[in-house]
């Protein structure tokens, strides 16, 4: 018996471009698979168009998010989750593509590699239409270093790149709180708790880019999804360094690159609206001291900072700002 692989879709107001992702499902391969939608309270035609998709194929599965889950994503996610009765899954967005071979290949990657926990392949990123030409993309294969990538909220794949053994990610789900930096933090439990995970360099996904992608991102509204989610982060890793034996990542290591990710939340984001984030900043740099992040020296930096001489960083003219950004290199 071939393996059967869960597919998991979130949906929510989808259907300018969710035919695209789900012919590319029907599309595949590799034929043992069960595609899970979890619409998020749609209200355009994304219900209509899923249910058209359930009545052609009964491997698709449609779902609506719970009224007592919250909303978002992560949440619809999980349920996902909750329904699979895959022995692999993967996250696929419901405006991504997948390769007609990925899940031939990674079925096949994942019987080569059996000790593996989960497996990542790579994800090429489009606006109109993919480049199918383009075959693999070389990636970075130290695994300390890939740790510290998602650590330092750079990170090394998006959601749909990897293929989990479905009991393993029963072990770490997505954290519903997380409104930003879900795929991050849930790629960080992953890599630390995983017994091993192998990754590769062939392009099997396709990453829909938004053409507003830019302006969105740096609107007050996300920088403000992005500070307090950075707090949510932090308390998952707090857990993780409680949980983590250290037998391949050592405790230390993550505390210090999370430190380096609290610096360029706070260059980018905190000090350039002070007014708006100050509250905020107290509170991170409290949690920081009081879970052992911090040595000595780097905590007076950074009380200093948040007690002297952040509330005066916004007048112009006065270098506060300049002074405050020498103190955090």
């Amino acid at each position: 018996m071939q393996p059967l692989v869960s597919i998991i879709i979130p949906t929510f107001n989808s259907s300018k471009h969710i035919k695209a992702t789900l012919n590319s499902v029907l599309s595949q391969t590799y034929t043992n698979w069960e595609c899970i939608l979890v619409d998020d309270g749609s209200i355009d035609l994304t219900e209509t168009i899923s249910v058209n998709y359930q009545e052609k194929d009964n491997r698709f599965q449609l779902y609506k998010r719970p009224v007592d889950l919250p909303k978002g994503p992560s949440s619809a996610r999980n349920y996902g989750v909750s329904k699979a009765k895959g022995d692999y899954l993967i996250f696929l967005d419901a405006d991504d593509l997948l390769a007609t071979t990925c899940l031939e290949n990674r079925v096949a990657q994942f019987q080569q590699n059996p000790e593996c926990d989960f497996l990542v392949f790579q994800m090429e990123r489009f606006v109109e239409e993919p480049d199918f030409s383009k075959k693999e993309i070389v990636v970075e294969q130290d695994k300390t270093r890939i740790l510290e990538s998602f650590i330092q909220l750079h990170g090394q794949w998006p959601i749909t790149a990897p293929i989990y053994k479905t009991d393993f990610f029963k072990t770490i789900h997505f954290s519903p709180s997380l409104v930003v930096f879900e795929d991050l933090e849930v790629a960080i439990k992953a890599i630390v708790k995983a017994i091993d995970f192998q990754v590769f360099n062939t392009i099997d996904c396709y990453y829909r880019n938004d053409s507003n992608y830019q302006t969105k991102y740096n609107s007050l509204e996300i920088k403000t999804k992005m500070v307090k989610s950075f707090q949510t982060l932090l308390l998952s890793v707090v857990e993780l360094v409680r949980q983590n034996p250290e037998k391949q990542f050592k405790n230390q290591d993550i505390k210090s690159y999370f430190i380096e990710s609290y610096k360029k939340i706070f260059r980018f984001q905190i000090l350039e609206n002070t007014e708006a984030f100050k509250g905020d900043n107290k509170k991170i740099v409290h949690l920081l001291a009081a879970y052992g992040f911090l040595d000595s020296k780097t905590a007076f930096k950074f009380f200093l900072v948040d007690r002297v001489l952040l509330p005066f960083a916004s007048i112009k003219g006065s270098g506060i700002a300049r002074l405050i950004k020498k103190i955090y290199n």
